[in-house]
């Protein structure tokens, strides 16, 4: 690897280029360049890498093993000089993705309990989110798996959340004092999750120790903040995370219904990009959502 002084930028853009459209001739279009300059940028930015960045076959190219691995760098580096050539002074954009059932209510906590920072909230399955921890999406995701993403993102325990079944008050009168016996939820219509895989909705997850096959089957939502909704204004029940659901729970839109034998807890994970985040960001999204986890888990 060369001297960081002898990089150009421009074969950073091209590399990117040649990823996005994965052809050398298509992104020699888009730069408005001959296919024989993309090729020159490419070599020049595997001799200052290293490494062998586009493996060249019979069906034209692809980033390889190098290439993936050093894609979130140079997309840092591209969107920093693009930041800086337009808005030098522009307040820093961190991006997080969550999982539905919570996406609303983190973004709401870090717009309140933080400064000098905007924030851009995507809702992300933890499928997609995986899917797409290699490429320029988000900066910090928040996870239900102990599994790091990757060499490049730290991985650092949040604390716990509980997730617990929830009713308009006149519907949970109805079903007498708690605990309540989950036969007693039989015949009850359940709001329940959905989850959009690419252009097909299936039936999403929601942790709910009441089989789906069991389950009166209600409205359905994509977000657990449209579930609450529904269940609000209907006489359905709803199950999900109490972080989410605890603005309803403080006006009295909604009351936990205690369950017999149930009792659905489980860990959320921080991850912070290791070179789109500065450290002192991270420690701050942690020291924000571990307090708000924290408070969580006290009843309303």
């Amino acid at each position: 690897m060369r001297d960081a002084e002898s990089l150009r930028f421009d074969d950073v853009v091209t590399f990117l280029t040649v990823h996005n459209t994965r052809s050398i001739s298509a992104a020699a279009r888009q730069l408005q360049v001959t296919p024989s300059q993309v090729s020159k940028a490419v070599a020049r930015l595997e001799e200052f890498v290293g490494a062998q960045l586009l493996a060249r076959g019979s069906r034209g190219v692809a980033v390889s093993m190098a290439g993936l691995r050093v894609i979130p760098m140079l997309e840092e580096i591209a969107r920093g000089v693009r930041d800086l050539k337009s808005r030098p002074d522009a307040t820093p954009m961190v991006r997080v993705a969550a999982p539905s059932s919570i996406c609303s209510t983190v973004a709401g906590v870090l717009a309140k309990n933080t400064r000098g920072i905007r924030f851009s909230c995507l809702e992300l399955d933890p499928v997609r989110t995986r899917a797409l921890a290699f490429e320029d999406v988000f900066d910090v995701a928040l996870l239900a798996d102990d599994r790091s993403l990757g060499e490049l993102y730290t991985h650092e325990r949040l604390g716990e959340t509980e997730s617990c079944l929830f009713a308009r008050p006149s519907l949970a009168a109805r079903l007498g004092p708690p605990p309540v016996s989950p036969e007693a939820l039989r015949g009850i219509p359940f709001v329940m999750p959905l989850l959009l895989q690419d252009t097909r909705v299936t039936s999403g997850h929601d942790l709910c120790p009441f089989p789906f096959e069991q389950r009166t089957q209600g409205h359905a939502a994509a977000t657990f903040g449209v579930a609450l909704e529904l269940a609000t204004s209907s006489d359905h029940v709803v199950f999900g995370p109490r972080v989410a659901a605890r603005g309803q729970l403080a006006r009295r839109e909604l009351v936990e219904i205690e369950v017999e034998g149930w009792s659905v807890r489980w860990t959320i994970y921080l991850a912070c990009h290791t070179t789109r985040v500065q450290a002192k960001t991270a420690r701050m999204l942690k020291s924000v959502l571990s307090r708000w986890l924290d408070d969580s888990l006290t009843k309303i």
